[in-house]
């Protein structure tokens, strides 16, 4: 048996890219694993996480909405049995971004809703059971822009900048019930998302410009929370790692 078996996770953004990849992770460690997109059919994935031996299930749910994420858990955990391992990976971004000051309406607002405070609703609704088992694992993921402004557009580093405050204030929170709260900062990582939104030309200057000398792929992000998320890594809480090849 894994070393997750008997976990139940939940991966939100988790029917492609990084949350799919990060589900795969899991599952292959033996955890059962929910997934939940707002939009996304999750049936092709659940599909492959089954074929690993685990149980699964897949949610609709808009992660800003707190009372869909309320349902979102509910579904969870009567499929599956309360969620002890939380990965929050969903998130949106603005491929046509200018400038701060030339914002479309309602910009900001849906950037903040979903990139932070859908962290802030899941965390919430994720805690009671954790709280009482004395035992939980949340990993929230950011960016890199949250660390240093990146290139992605001013709302969205603010947006990942607060979940990396909002995970270590959690973190310290949480650490005497026996849960820890971590953060996985990626950089440029090779999804079907990012290459929608770059060319061929402006993906070969990303990869010129990072020391390792490639994107990133969601298989390595994925190994960052499947070290987070271990039992032996009860010691480590509040930290951020950042996964970007040196970029």
């Amino acid at each position: 048996m894994g070393a997750l078996a008997g976990h139940i996770a939940l991966v939100t953004g988790g029917t492609r890219g990084i949350g799919r990849a990060i589900a795969l992770r899991l599952a292959a460690g033996g955890a059962d694993v929910g997934i939940a997109s707002r939009s996304s059919d999750g049936g092709p994935v659940v599909a492959e996480l089954e074929r690993l031996g685990v149980r699964a299930c897949a949610v609709k749910a808009d992660v800003a909405d707190p009372e869909a994420v309320r349902r979102m858990f509910a579904s969870v955990g009567g499929t599956l049995g309360p969620v002890d391992v939380l990965v929050n990976n969903a998130a949106v971004g603005d491929p046509g971004y200018r400038s701060a000051w030339e914002l479309p309406a309602g910009s900001w607002e849906r950037m903040i809703a979903v990139n932070l405070s859908g962290v802030y609703y899941c965390c919430a609704a994720a805690l009671p059971p954790m709280l009482a088992k004395g035992w939980g694992r949340i990993v929230n993921i950011a960016s890199t822009s949250g660390l240093t402004g990146g290139t992605s557009g001013a709302h969205y580093a603010a947006s990942k900048g607060g979940v990396i405050a909002l995970s270590k204030a959690l973190a310290r929170e949480l650490a005497p019930r026996g849960i820890t709260v971590n953060v996985v900062a990626p950089s440029k990582i090779d999804t079907e998302m990012f290459r929608r939104v770059t060319g061929d030309e402006e993906r070969e200057a990303t990869r010129r410009r990072i020391p390792v000398g490639r994107l990133g792929r969601p298989e390595e992000i994925a190994e960052a929370v499947a070290y987070f998320v271990g039992e032996e890594s009860g010691y480590t809480t509040g930290q951020v790692l950042v996964v970007s090849g040196g970029y």
